[in-house]
């Protein structure tokens, strides 16, 4: 899977920066090892990956058009 953008808006980026913030995920998403679909929610992809400092994180996201849209995100343990 291929996204062109990361979409923003301020509900999601409250709700998705608790626990990460939104550069983090950002980097977690273009540095993106493995994408894998949800099967009961088939517009929404998770997302393992690092950050550019090393940081582990599983992000969830939905797709939209060219790109993906964050929905929430932790540090994978």
């Amino acid at each position: 899977m291929i996204f062109d953008r990361i979409e923003w808006d301020e509900a999601n980026l409250d709700h998705a920066t608790v626990r990460v913030t939104a550069a983090e995920i950002e980097q977690a998403i273009w540095n993106a090892e493995r994408v894998v679909r949800n099967r009961e929610q088939r517009d929404r992809v998770l997302f393992r990956s690092s950050t550019d400092g090393g940081r582990r994180l599983v992000v969830v996201a939905q797709v939209v058009r060219d790109g993906v849209r964050p929905i929430t995100a932790w540090e994978e343990e």
